[in-house]
């Protein structure tokens, strides 16, 4: 009589592997989703942080601030850019801080958008936008940079 040498895993070994897998993947797959939606508000606060400080460096400016509009700039950060960045010495300060924003003719750029999803968190204001506000400081001797929606965290 010869003697069967078995080498290897026998399929119901495999199935059941493969069973255990896949609950282990159906159980975490929930949390995994809030990991990586979390890190998307994380990269959305880092982003809008670096905004404001950009515009904040901007107000030091000397060409920024002879050729501020009087009636100040109201920045808007969404899902498709930054906008309302339309004064030119303005743009090239922003640009000079954060060199991968590139703004067109209308003072928008697509190169930095919110990415996390903030519905329901009481950040964005109705139009799912983070606004900053600039205009000249009333002394005049800079820019002041008021945030009125901005993001928190606000993780799960």
């Amino acid at each position: 009589m010869k003697k069967m040498n078995n080498k290897g895993f026998s399929l119901v070994e495999l199935i059941v592997v493969v069973l255990i897998m896949a609950i282990i993947a159906v159980a975490l797959a929930p949390q995994v989703m809030r990991w990586v939606e979390n890190s998307r508000k994380s990269n959305d606060i880092e982003a809008y942080g670096s905004l404001v400080n950009a515009l904040q460096v901007a107000g030091t400016d000397e060409d920024v601030l002879k050729n501020f509009p009087a009636a100040g700039v109201t920045v808007t950060f969404t899902a498709s850019g930054v906008g309302g960045v339309s004064e030119s010495h303005l743009q090239a300060a922003v640009v000079r801080t954060l060199p991968e924003l590139t703004f067109n003719a209308a003072g928008t750029s697509d190169a930095m958008k919110v990415q996390g999803d903030w519905s329901g968190t009481g950040c964005m204001n109705a139009s799912n936008q983070f606004v900053i506000t600039v205009a000249k400081s009333s002394d005049g001797s800079g820019l002041s940079v008021t945030q009125t929606n901005k993001p928190k965290k606000v993780f799960s």
